[in-house]
């Protein structure tokens, strides 16, 4: 099957499928006699492993732990090392959950603050009276579009 086959019959777009080739999760197909990749059953089951296991969140590093283990055949090695990785992963979710509400929290102070003194005719030289200075660490935050978020979940 070609690459645009393959990639939908995992919900992928096509260029996750030669990303994935590029670093080692997909072998390197055979090359039909005109140079288009040609991918059999064996690939599309990879692929399909690969899309669910990214879809529950797991880095393609330890989906090459995994890959490495299932290869197809290896089913219980898999399936106890999946259920240990989601653990990691849950675990991960929990303390991130944990660090936004912090974060919330200190939002919240800085709107308090914000809402308890009216507007400057003119801003501070040190802009605290536009964005004071909050009791928490910076947080990373992805704010994205939902397009955006609804194509970076199905690679």
């Amino acid at each position: 099957m070609r690459i645009s086959e393959l990639a939908e019959s995992a919900g992928v777009p096509a260029s996750t499928v030669r990303y994935y080739e590029r670093v080692g999760l997909l072998e390197p197909p055979s090359r039909t006699a005109g140079g288009y990749r040609d991918y059999d059953e064996v690939a599309a089951a990879r692929l399909l492993f690969i899309a669910r296991a990214r879809r529950m969140g797991l880095s393609c590093e330890q989906i090459t732990s995994l890959v490495s283990i299932w290869a197809g055949a290896n089913c219980q090695a898999a399936h106890h090392r999946v259920v240990r990785l989601v653990e990691e992963k849950r675990s991960e979710v929990a303390a991130r959950i944990r660090e936004l509400q912090h974060f919330d929290a200190d939002l919240a102070a800085v709107r308090l603050e914000l809402e308890s003194q009216p507007p400057q005719d003119v801003c501070r030289p040190d802009l605290s009276c536009c964005v004071p200075a909050s009791a928490g660490r910076p947080v990373a935050l992805e704010l994205t579009t939902r397009q955006a978020a609804a194509r970076a979940s199905r690679t």
